[in-house]
């Protein structure tokens, strides 16, 4: 479970921060995660309550969007969004795809009270 790893990185980046920042609270932190990214949104939260249990950010309120991706064929050079559970072009069925986006996580925003 990889979420649990960027969970543990996104905490040192915001403990980064708030101490940059001369933070004591952060409110809410949003996310956003492309359906191409690998990343499953709701281990992501999961993981989220899990490395900040006993911290300062135990109580933000943790917001996952997804964001879809979308693909090339390049077989026909049809542009489309892209579904994980099936990698298939839909107007030609061809499987050679190029991602174009929905690739990324993001670490969309930081809210203070």
């Amino acid at each position: 479970m990889h979420e649990l790893g960027i969970c543990d990185a996104m905490l040192k980046m915001v403990r980064g921060i708030m101490k940059d920042e001369e933070l004591d609270v952060i409110s809410r932190i949003t996310v956003e995660v492309g359906s191409l990214s690998g990343v499953m949104p709701n281990f992501l939260a999961d993981c989220w309550v899990a490395v900040t249990d006993g911290t300062e950010l135990q109580d933000t309120e943790f917001v996952v969007e997804e964001l879809a991706g979308t693909a090339k064929c390049l077989d026909c050079d049809a542009e489309f969004v892209a579904d994980l559970n099936d990698l298939t072009c839909p107007r030609c069925r061809g499987t050679k795809l190029t991602p174009l986006t929905g690739r990324d996580l993001t670490l969309k925003e930081i809210r203070v009270p």
